[in-house]
């Protein structure tokens, strides 16, 4: 029996050991049963222990990627990445100003958990004005939601009012990933849509490997809005998806990873 999988899109970089990055997001949208696309607009040079090198791909493919995939493909849902330059971002955005029905995510890649910059220091006004505006959810990461903000936030008490704060601020819905909070033992996400608060939380696993787990998050929560689910549910079903890829880790030489396509629990 033919099986009938929405389209998802991804539009970031690639990451060369598999565990972030467009790699990452094909993974989970096809352990999530979607057909998953991609322009690319970066690649790295790059392993667990950092980014070497970085090739911005020219604004003109990208959008030659993006006016390929959806002149043949009826994308339901799409995500960004890692974005990196303002002249991308502003590529980036033109196509989904003319593309409105496709529900987009906005991953504000910003920073490599190695450290490593990923975002150029001009392109945050292109991503801010230019992309947001045009976004179903942003999901940010405490470091990048102090970026956003310009200001810290590392007590769980603050994740509320900073996802309120951060919705006044850009008009979009919001879902900010309190995982790094340090001594945390639950890993608490707070969306704010503009009328209500929802905290998702999960049993934080210590000793994990969580390269890759903002990638894989936006992308699960992208692959379920394109099966229909509405926003909360969606990002719901992504957090358990997560919880799965981190639990039920593979080894991977010296680390472990990830595993896109866990065993279900009963």
């Amino acid at each position: 029996m033919q099986k009938d999988f929405p389209i998802t899109l991804t539009v970031a970089g690639s990451d060369s050991g598999g565990g972030a990055g467009v790699q990452a997001d094909l993974k989970t949208f096809s352990s999530l049963a979607t057909f998953g696309t991609t322009a690319f607009t970066c690649l790295t040079a790059q392993n667990p222990d950092g980014v070497s090198d970085i090739f911005e791909i020219s604004p003109d493919f990208v959008a030659a990627q993006l006016k390929a995939v959806v002149g043949y493909f009826p994308v339901k849902a799409a995500k960004t990445g890692m974005l990196y330059s303002a002249n991308i971002i502003e590529s980036v955005a033109e196509f989904f100003y003319e593309n409105p029905d496709i529900q987009l995510v906005v991953d504000p890649v910003m920073v490599a958990t190695s450290g490593a910059k990923l975002l150029k220091d001009d392109a945050i006004e292109s991503l801010t004005k230019d992309l947001l505006p045009l976004a179903k959810l942003v999901t940010p990461n405490l470091d990048e939601a102090s970026l956003l903000l310009g200001e810290k936030i590392h007590e769980y008490d603050q994740l509320v009012p900073m996802a309120e704060k951060l919705f006044q601020k850009y008009k979009i819905p919001v879902l900010l990933k309190g995982g790094h909070l340090p001594n945390a033992t639950e890993a608490t996400d707070v969306l704010f849509d503009g009328k209500s608060s929802y905290l998702y939380s999960k049993p934080f696993l210590k000793g994990k490997n969580t390269h890759g787990t903002g990638c894989t998050y936006s992308a699960a929560i992208t692959a379920f809005l394109a099966h229909g689910k509405n926003l909360p549910e969606a990002i719901g079903s992504a957090k358990e998806y997560l919880h799965l890829t981190l639990e039920d880790e593979i080894q991977t030489g010296p680390i472990s990873h990830l595993n896109h396509f866990p065993e279900p629990t009963n």
